[in-house]
């Protein structure tokens, strides 16, 4: 009697997870619109992984510096880094700028990001707690809706939970000071690996010394003192110390001369924005789990999260410690960004999911256990009923998600296109400066990675009429709008000289006349 219910319960474990991934890829492809959002950091993103086959790395990274420097802000990199881009490359090889094909490898990066999760999660609490987590983000409305986006947060979300998952079987046999060098080795270049998707992944750098400096804690022989067993232990481990360091500094260096991209970026970010920031995030917290933008439970879920870290860290400090360590130090990187961006917070939310999880888990075990001296058929019931906050997230997000797929079914069925660069009223634009200026062409935009990308003209972005008037050929300009871009009248135009070579309902192309070429200020 007991062999089919094993059989069962066997073939519903090996599907649980296929079928989980299975229906949040489902879900994120039916929530995507066709076209992509005006944002145009997706732009440099296309154009340098288009650079790769086209054997332009360098003309890309010149065309964006003279973006960046002539621009009136550090709007953007000289160059982002070049995992996204180069795992792009070579759909944008086959498919060109089909956005909508090319957001299937934004999900296919989402779904891996839920395989190697589950596998963190499942190591530490067990398979069905592990299970109830990925439901949670295989349904959260708002990281499905990411996928709509060429942006990296999934990217690099995958990228982090390989460097952990590394961590991990390196953890299975060995310490960090016994593993063997092949592994230390490989541990440091993953962590290159993900801090060439988002450069926050320096955190992981910080993560391996603290559990190294834990691992030297243990290693101590009893008979002696701490400060003399330390030291023992680092003379006589210092080649294992150094190689994930070692490897990371080589192999980052290469990266670097092969793909020249910004090590850090110098963007106005600043510690004086920490209070700020974290200040918002129990709203953007609540946000992300699909509850609407509420202090309150943001504040409750990290209040579970901080007794859930407080438990791991006692039960399972090598496993635990690792993933507190990268939730925390990410907190702190995205907490000095000079302004709010919601979907920084992704990397930092599963692992606030993973310690509240930890805490309910906790809680289960507790009552289990009354349960199971009373009523022992209770217990396991008991266990899987802790886990009910995480169903009803996934409740709510089912709610949510009806509506969210019907307007965007709706949306698709009108032939209605995102604001950016496919839509009809947009595309029209980038036609005119291919149509009306030489390739050599200085085009003023309001979206100057854009305007590359579609013309391969050099463009900036700037609200200085005198620094259009000065630096640019021509000037693309989107009527009844101030976003990057000056006020332009009439007038204004008559009086500078401008020539109005094109227009339509939404856009005028004005030719600036000639100057003699002043030296080009680079922007503030």
């Amino acid at each position: 009697m007991d062999r089919p219910t094993t059989t069962v319960t066997s073939i519903a474990r090996a599907l649980a997870l296929p079928v989980i991934v299975a229906v949040g890829a489902f879900l994120a492809v039916s929530l995507h619109r066709t076209g992509h959002t005006q944002g145009d950091d997706f732009a440099l993103y296309l154009r340098q992984a288009r650079s790769v086959f086209d054997g332009d790395v360098a003309q890309v990274v010149a065309d964006n510096r003279f973006a960046v420097l002539n621009s009136d802000n550090a709007f953007s990199p000289i160059a982002y880094p070049w995992v996204w881009p180069l795992l792009l490359s070579p759909f944008v090889r086959f498919w060109g700028l089909d956005y909508d094909r090319l957001k299937l490898v934004e999900v296919a990066t989402y779904c891996l990001w839920l395989v190697l999760f589950h596998g963190i999660v499942r190591r530490r609490i067990g398979w069905w707690p592990a299970i109830a987590v990925v439901t949670v983000f295989a349904t959260a409305p708002l990281y499905l809706a990411h996928t709509d986006q060429l942006l990296t947060e999934f990217p690099h979300l995958a990228a982090v939970a390989l460097v952990i998952w590394w961590y991990d079987r390196i953890r299975r046999s060995t310490t960090l000071l016994t593993a063997s060098t092949l592994q230390l080795v490989a541990l440091g270049a993953l962590v290159v690996l993900a801090f060439n998707v988002r450069r926050e992944s320096v955190v992981l750098l910080a993560m391996i010394a603290v559990m190294q400096l834990y691992d030297v804690l243990h290693d101590r022989a009893t008979d002696e003192s701490r400060i003399n067993g330390m030291v023992r232990t680092t003379r006589e481990r210092w080649r294992a110390i150094a190689t994930p360091f070692i490897s990371f500094a080589v192999t980052a260096t290469l990266a670097q001369l092969l793909l020249p991209t910004t090590l850090l970026p110098d963007n106005g970010n600043s510690r004086e924005f920490i209070d700020d920031r974290m200040s918002e995030y129990p709203a953007v917290l609540s946000e992300q789990l699909g509850l609407g933008e509420n202090t309150t439970i943001g504040v409750l879920v990290l209040i579970v999260a901080a007794v859930g870290i407080v438990i791991g860290l006692r039960q399972r400090p090598t496993l635990d410690g690792p993933l507190a360590l990268v939730g925390v130090l990410s907190a702190l990187a995205i907490s000095t960004h000079f302004r709010q961006v919601d979907r920084y917070w992704f990397q930092v939310t599963p692992w606030v999911v993973y310690f509240a999880t930890v805490t309910l888990v906790a809680i289960g075990a507790w009552l289990s256990a009354r349960a199971a001296r009373r009523r022992p058929g209770l217990a396991r019931a008991v266990t899987v009923a802790a886990l009910l906050p995480l169903a009803a997230l996934v409740v709510a997000h089912a709610v949510t998600l009806s509506g969210d797929i019907s307007d965007a079914r709706e949306y698709n069925d009108a032939g209605r296109v995102q604001s950016g660069p496919s839509n009809p009223s947009v595309a029209p634009v980038f036609d005119a400066v291919l149509a009306q200026t030489p390739p050599d062409a200085i085009v003023a935009h309001f979206r100057a990675r854009t305007m590359t990308l579609l013309t391969d003209r050099r463009s900036f972005q700037t609200k200085q009429l005198d620094r259009i008037a000065r630096s640019a050929d021509y000037y693309a300009e989107r009527r009844d709008s101030t976003f990057w871009q000056p006020e332009l009248t009439a007038q204004d135009a008559a009086a500078a000289g401008f020539e109005e070579i094109w227009s339509d309902q939404r856009w005028i192309l004005w030719k600036i006349p000639e100057t003699p070429p002043p030296e080009v200020t680079p922007g503030p």
